[in-house]
């Protein structure tokens, strides 16, 4: 084979795989400023309703 046939088939290979792990990465992510949010949602609501109790 040649390497420019070699380099094609890698590439094919690679691009598939490179997606995936973007796609994961990027959900992931998403998931973790969720996740911050809420967790700091929460917090902001307890620290209310301490506040409230007499």
């Amino acid at each position: 084979m040649s390497d420019a046939s070699l380099i094609a088939l890698f590439s094919v290979g690679m691009a598939p795989t490179l997606t995936v792990l973007f796609l994961a990465f990027r959900r992931t992510f998403r998931q973790e400023q969720e996740r911050t949010l809420m967790r700091r949602m929460r917090r902001r609501l307890n620290r209310m309703f301490l506040q409230q109790k007499p």
